[in-house]
């Protein structure tokens, strides 16, 4: 939004092009691994309107975060989304002498970096606009002005025994899967279970920082009531996270054996329905899209209740697809179905706000019978896919699209 911005606490960069940049930190002290927000302001000081993106709260963004360097010793922030082109309702008009402000959530960078006095910067990098629209792009690097961040150690960590090394060593058994991780975070108690539900925020983040997440998903699910608990009080403490504890909190609750919520009563029923009697798959229809897109080409596959299997596939850069059929046992098609009971697919749902840069976006749509009760459509980034608890079903899913044979297709009439 536009408004006249208060020029004390706001360190402002070097005019460039008659666009300058400024950041204001948050007040006081923020804490590792909770809400970091550091506003970010655009002032145009020309004479003519520009078009910038990243302040428009509708369209999604990435950042990206990269540490000090020798050469510049401070972290520099920027907008990840260079490396495509992005629609006119991505940019803002800026009117000269007006002034935009939007939030940049840093959570998770100083979430990994930890505690800390930090200085941070952000840099303006040119994106390019699609259709006849044309985007600011700064002639040279376009620098907001340093602000210094200060960031303390998690209270609830530190009130729990969990000092920085451990932290270091339990996000070390985190990314490498320790089979002995559950025992160390049962070492620390409730404290434990809290470090645990904080690491689950990190489903947010792109890449492979997300594997952390994942996996503390994973571990929070078999410290029982502890870990429903520590996602509750957690949930409280990291707002800009909610998203993902949300999540974790109903996967988890679901893995302890709670009801299910009554909305998705009838969908469960159907399913064990299904999968128990064969009889009952006369309207059973799976549609799975892996990729669908110029750059990754087409496969889609659809299972039919009575057995029948087809696959749909375009190569990258190719006009036409082609299409293969051949059938399924009933054995595989119980097998696909106790695979999306094991993913709990009625829970599945997108997490994070954008992917990394051409990352596919896969799709799953489900009709175990008629009547939207008994219907779901996902679609999630191919990293929640993948490393998510629907990743068996995910590889189930791929592996019958990739092994239907040509030889199986019906000659021609």
């Amino acid at each position: 939004m536009s408004y006249a911005a208060r020029a004390v606490d706001v360190q402002w960069g070097e005019e460039v092009d008659g666009v300058r940049f400024g950041l204001r930190p948050p007040p006081g002290e923020v804490e590792a691994g909770g809400t970091v927000v550091v506003e970010l302001l655009v002032q145009n000081r020309s004479a003519v309107p520009v078009h910038v993106f990243g302040f428009e709260s509708g369209y999604p963004r990435a950042l990206r975060v990269s540490p000090p360097k020798q050469h510049r010793p401070w972290i520099r922030v920027s907008f990840g989304d260079v490396n495509v082109f992005h629609p006119p309702e991505a940019f803002t008009r800026l009117l000269p002498g007006a002034t935009l402000s939007t939030g940049l959530d840093l959570s998770f960078a100083f979430d990994r970096r930890g505690a800390g006095a930090w200085r941070v910067g952000f840099g303006y990098d040119s994106v390019r606009a699609s259709g006849r629209m044309t985007s600011w792009e700064p002639s040279r690097e376009a620098l907001s002005g340093i602000a210094d961040l200060s960031v303390t150690t998690a209270r609830s960590l530190r009130e729990a025994g969990i000092d920085e090394q451990a932290e270091i060593a339990l996000d070390a058994a985190l990314m490498t899967a320790d089979p002995e991780l559950v025992l160390q975070l049962r070492q620390f108690g409730f404290g434990g279970a809290v470090f645990a539900a904080r690491r689950v925020a990190r489903i947010l983040s792109t890449g492979a920082e997300s594997t952390i997440g994942w996996r503390a998903l994973d571990a929070l699910g078999l410290l029982g009531d502890e870990g429903v608990k520590a996602v509750v009080q957690t949930r409280q403490q990291l707002p800009h996270a909610e998203k993902a504890l949300a999540f974790a909190e109903e996967w988890i609750r679901h893995q302890a054996g709670d009801a299910p919520d009554p909305k998705h009563l009838p969908f469960i029923t159907m399913l064990e329905r299904v999968i128990e009697q064969p009889d009952q798959r006369g309207n059973l229809l799976l549609t799975w899209s892996s990729v669908d897109s110029e750059i990754h080409g087409t496969r889609r596959l659809q299972i039919f209740g009575n057995g029948e299997r087809v696959v749909t596939g375009r190569l990258p850069g190719a006009s036409m697809a082609t299409t293969r059929r051949s059938t399924l046992s009933s054995m595989q098609i119980t097998a696909v179905c106790q695979a999306m009971m094991f993913a709990e697919v009625w829970l599945l749902r997108e997490l994070r706000e954008a992917g990394l840069p051409d990352e596919p976006r896969p799709t799953l749509e489900v009709q175990l019978a008629l009547g939207e009760p008994f219907s779901r459509w996902v679609a999630m980034w191919n990293g929640e896919w993948r490393l998510g608890p629907a990743s068996q079903l995910a590889d189930l899913l791929d592996r019958l699209s990739r092994d239907a044979s040509p030889d199986t297709m019906p000659p021609p009439a």
